[in-house]
């Protein structure tokens, strides 16, 4: 009867060795199957909570793009205070090399 169908299973299928790969998979197959079998699902997850809501998003996006144009209108300030210096140095480098030849400034 039913009784005997697991041992002609085993003698037609033999198990894996205990702590082999196999064995191992078995087991986590076995595992899944359980969990499946026993149901439940996964609750319902809207997709705002699961990504966070579009007006998050947005914000954290502004505010970025915020940063960015920040960060690059003072490195630009900053460059340019470094050429007018740079311009200020030559300028008067170029006066004095201009009065040692005996000519006029520009």
């Amino acid at each position: 009867g039913r009784g005997r169908l697991p041992q002609v299973m085993e003698e037609l299928v033999p198990r894996p060795d205990p702590g082999s790969f196999q064995a191992r998979m078995e087991k986590r197959y076995a595992k899944g199957a359980y969990c499946r079998e026993k149901g439940g699902g996964s609750p319902e997850i809207r997709p705002s909570d699961l990504m966070g809501g579009d007006d998050g998003i947005r914000a954290r996006l502004l505010r970025q793009q915020e940063w960015r144009e920040n960060k690059t209108r003072e490195k630009n300030a900053e460059k340019q205070q470094k050429l007018e210096a740079y311009q200020d140095k030559e300028r008067a480098t170029m006066d004095e090399f201009r009065r040692t030849m005996g000519l006029p400034p520009a």
